[in-house]
């Protein structure tokens, strides 16, 4: 039987810093928090290699003396708490004393710092947990804590360290949060001697907002505002349009500390319940000044979680403030959604909400009416609900056989019925009756019985091997944007788009760096024509950002022609006409040996049997 033994204290703290450190990152979220508590108004972070090199943060905090140098990267040591009972009290954001001893236990670390009104300096190491001697040395007063060669020694750590643009994009995010909760202190960061932000100190944090965001982001802000017996609530929040592909944009504070929490979460969803559409998320900017003894900030390492004492009151103040918010700002969301020189704008301006309704109701009602003719391939005009499709059937359509614009269906069909059926064109051997159900599904009569098609699921995988052939023949049908798209995302995207130029260009994408965190569409692929720009990269970061694909380009590859499929295809829910059914069904036969399964491996058709049929109803 083995015999319990203490561990080496390098061992400890390798231990400790896999709870604390776990990427770049990391190193610069917890040097940030003690140059915050030191009192700094400026703090200047220097990277080199995505942090793998250097991590340098510097400060004009308070400083430390030389007696405060020796004990710094000493376990547990913090001048933050002093008794147990502070752990109830907590105003500072770093309290565990874990974080400098945990960084010089994987790192090659260093310290120099002069303390506010003293004449010197002083200087220690850390080379991987073992202590260097204390040296003076001339510094201006505040600190610098140099971290280089971070995971030397744990290469199994290392090892899991993505691309630099991706590790830049988590410590753009960490510095993002930072400098939204202390507008008022001055933040840069240098990337290989390349100057990623630049930040002043401001009065007013929608004008850090607008500088992270855009201007035209910081035009809509809706203030939010609460103040009850022991916590306030303040902030901003965005009108409805300007919905997201994930929850990245919500950020949430608590006495200056980045948190997350389920509570503000599903009250931030109930707020905007109804006004956004499905697997949409809002945008907010929200602080909550609270008492220290109704928050428990000593649940988790990294202390981004939290537990309230009373979450209940939390969640129904923090959602009665948001509803109130939205709601009185609705005239000035829905102004900004119309154009000004619209009939329906200038009647925002002038008679209000009520009276927009009405002129909306009459702008996209539809009248009764006799059903509109329809040309048989024969050239016969008939009415009523059953069609023929073919090469000759009249309508635009696009490249793909499918409608470029969407019809209400009152003009086709009656209410009653809205079956359609069609004919196969030319080139399918079998002219077998088909038609749709549900606006979802396709029902194709066989020889030996029927298939029930997913018309999505169908369409996705004929458009996943139309891309794959044109990225592996580099030749991806593009075209040239007459305007080039301009999309604003948060610095983490940012990066991560950056990261994929090559890999989208192999698509079609043309995308590039247009200042500071805005990026330009100059070509877009055609197939993608049902989505513009802007929505496909904001679901294309949503889905890519943190996925283990990054690493391995055939993976990152296949991965982005299967989301370009996925909204390329037609949707379930949306009604096909006929020749839009015959065309799908013609492509289904260039891939007839990959088309069982879509990309995401649901089955794009299911097959019954003439005999399988007669079983069911008893005929045999």
């Amino acid at each position: 039987m083995p015999h319990i033994k203490i561990l080496p204290v390098t061992v400890i703290n390798k231990i400790a810093a896999g709870e604390v450190i776990d990427r770049p990152a990391s190193v610069v979220k917890e040097l940030i928090e003690n140059a915050i508590d030191a009192g700094a108004t400026r703090i200047d972070a220097c990277l080199e290699d995505g942090g793998r090199k250097l991590i340098q943060v510097t400060d004009d905090g308070i400083g430390m003396d030389k007696e405060d140098i020796a004990i710094a990267f000493k376990s547990h040591a913090t001048s933050k708490l002093k008794d147990a009972d502070d752990l109830f009290s907590i105003q500072t954001l770093g309290f565990r004393g874990e974080a400098l001893p945990s960084i010089g236990a994987v790192s090659r670390a260093c310290i120099v710092s002069r303390a506010r009104g003293t004449l010197h300096g002083a200087e220690i190491g850390n080379d991987g947990g073992i202590l260097g001697e204390i040296k003076d040395r001339g510094a201006p007063e505040g600190t610098r804590v140099e971290v280089r060669e971070l995971f030397f020694n744990t290469p199994v750590r290392k090892k899991f360290l993505r691309t630099v643009a991706t590790e830049i994009a988590y410590i753009s995010e960490v510095l993002t949060r930072f400098s939204l909760s202390y507008p008022k202190i001055h933040f840069t960061l240098m990337h290989n001697n390349r100057t990623i932000f630049n930040l002043p100190p401001v009065q007013d944090l929608a004008e850090r907002i607008g500088t992270f965001f855009g201007e035209e982001m910081r035009k809509h802000l809706i203030p939010v505002f609460l103040r009850e017996d022991k916590f306030t609530l303040s902030g901003y929040l965005l009108p409805p349009f300007y919905d997201k592909a994930n929850a990245r944009m919500q950020f949430i504070f608590l006495n200056g500390r980045y948190i997350k929490d389920g509570a503000l979460f599903r009250a931030i969803s109930e707020a905007y319940h109804g006004k956004l559409m499905p697997r949409r998320y809002p945008i907010v900017f929200l602080f909550l000044e609270m008492e220290p003894s109704w928050v428990d900030v000593n649940v988790h390492p990294t202390k981004t979680e939290v537990r309230f004492q009373n979450p209940g009151i939390i969640y129904s103040c923090v959602l009665s403030a948001l509803k109130n918010s939205l709601n009185t700002s609705a005239t000035k969301f829905i102004s900004a959604a119309l154009p000004v020189n619209t009939p329906e704008g200038e009647l925002m301006k002038t008679e209000g909400v009520g009276h927009l309704k009405k002129s909306l109701e009459e702008l996209f009602s539809h009248k009764e009416g006799n059903e509109t003719p329809v040309r048989h391939l024969s050239g016969e005009k008939h009415t009523g609900t059953f069609f023929r499709t073919g090469p000759s059937c009249e309508g635009s359509t696009d490249n793909a056989g499918f409608s470029q614009t969407a019809k209400s269906g009152k003009d086709f069909q009656s209410e009653e019925d809205t079956r359609r059926v069609a004919f196969l064109p030319d080139g399918i051997k079998n002219r077998n009756i088909c038609f749709q159900i549900h606006n979802s599904y396709i029902i194709e009569e066989t020889k030996d019985g029927m298939n029930i098609i997913d018309q999505h699921a169908l369409h996705e995988i004929i458009l996943y091997h139309e891309i794959g052939r044109s990225v592996s023949a580099s030749m991806p049908v593009r075209q040239h944007l007459l305007i080039p798209e301009l999309v604003e995302l948060g610095p983490k995207d940012f990066f991560t788009v950056v990261n994929l130029k090559g890999y989208l260009k192999s698509v079609g994408i043309e995308a590039e760096e247009f200042g500071q965190n805005t990026i330009i569409i100059r070509t877009f692929p055609q197939i993608l024509k049902r989505i513009n720009a802007k929505e496909f990269v904001e679901y294309l970061v949503s889905e890519l950002s943190g996925e283990e694909c990054l690493q391995h380009k055939d993976k990152l590859l296949n991965k982005l022609i299967t989301l370009m499929a996925c909204k390329g295809a037609v949707k379930s829910g949306q009604r096909l006409e006929p020749q839009e059914i015959g065309e799908l069904l013609k492509k289904r036969t260039e891939i007839q040996e990959y088309m069982n399964c879509c990309p995401h491996g649901r089955p794009t058709t299911l097959s019954f049997s003439l005999e399988e049929l007669q079983k069911q109803f008893k005929r045999k």
